[in-house]
């Protein structure tokens, strides 16, 4: 490890050490690391700025219950778009891209949404699916940016439907690191990783458990939009559902 003598510095290794990341998934072969000095003195303000942004605020400025959460939990999360870069359990790593990740969305959600596959441009919907999914979310009066975070079974963009072990271990450290109140499967493949059994119809409007999470299972905004009248009322009551598990139904009346 470099040492780093300002925040700014170490900004700027880890935007190294990424590209090397990068570089050593693509290419097969390491990257050689740049070390930063700042020697201007107007850079020290710039320095003072970038070490609060990574470190955060002064211990007097933070609610008490705050500076008492474990940073490492955000560097943990981090840590998981490295583990994904470094797995080849199969040939689908050969599709990832640049605006591939592990996750989006709040580091603490109330809600953790599970798809099966992750498009080929690194999104968990396709543009009609999250329309669609978005009339849900107003449904359920939430704030999804502060309340919910998306991710996908299957990490890498692929048509196949086999889970690797790979994938599965990189959702189980997920969900341990995010802790949602509610674990909520949208689609088969995440059906069949809390039930055994990838079959919807059997597992949906019950209460499973995967990792220690409360887990519902019901259909993806794909699935309904291709069979709308049949599939529309079954969603919301599952959605619901997973409201009450969360205790945010008092939103509904």
């Amino acid at each position: 490890m470099l040492e780093r003598d300002s925040a700014a510095e170490y900004f700027l290794s880890l935007c190294d050490e990424a590209l090397a990341a990068v570089a050593h998934d693509s290419l097969r072969e390491e990257v050689e690391s740049v070390e930063y000095r700042l020697e201007a003195q107007e850079d020290v303000a710039i320095s003072a700025a970038l070490r609060q942004a990574v470190e955060g605020p002064a211990a007097k400025d933070v609610p008490k219950e705050a500076a008492q959460a474990p940073r490492s939990a955000t560097l943990a999360l981090l840590d998981l778009e490295s583990m994904l870069l470094d797995c080849h359990d199969c040939e689908a790593w050969l599709n990832r891209t640049d605006a591939l990740s592990t996750g989006r969305g709040a580091r603490n959600p109330v809600f953790l949404f599970v798809v099966d596959h992750v498009a080929g441009d690194g999104s968990f919907m396709g543009e009609h699916e999250k329309a669609f999914f978005d009339k849900w979310m107003q449904a359920l009066h939430l704030d999804v940016s502060r309340e919910c975070h998306f991710t996908s079974v299957i990490k890498c963009p692929s048509r196949a439907d086999t889970i690797w072990k790979g994938c599965e271990d990189l959702l189980k450290r997920q969900i341990e690191l995010l802790d949602p109140r509610v674990v909520v499967m949208l689609g088969s493949a995440g059906c069949f990783l809390a039930t055994g059994s990838g079959d919807i119809l059997a597992a949906r409007g019950s209460v499973h458990e995967y990792c220690g999470h409360r887990t519902v299972c019901s259909f993806s905004p794909a699935q309904v939009l291709a069979d709308y009248q049949g599939l529309r009322r079954p969603v919301w009551e599952d959605l619901k559902l997973a409201a009450r598990l969360a205790g945010t139904d008092d939103r509904l009346k």
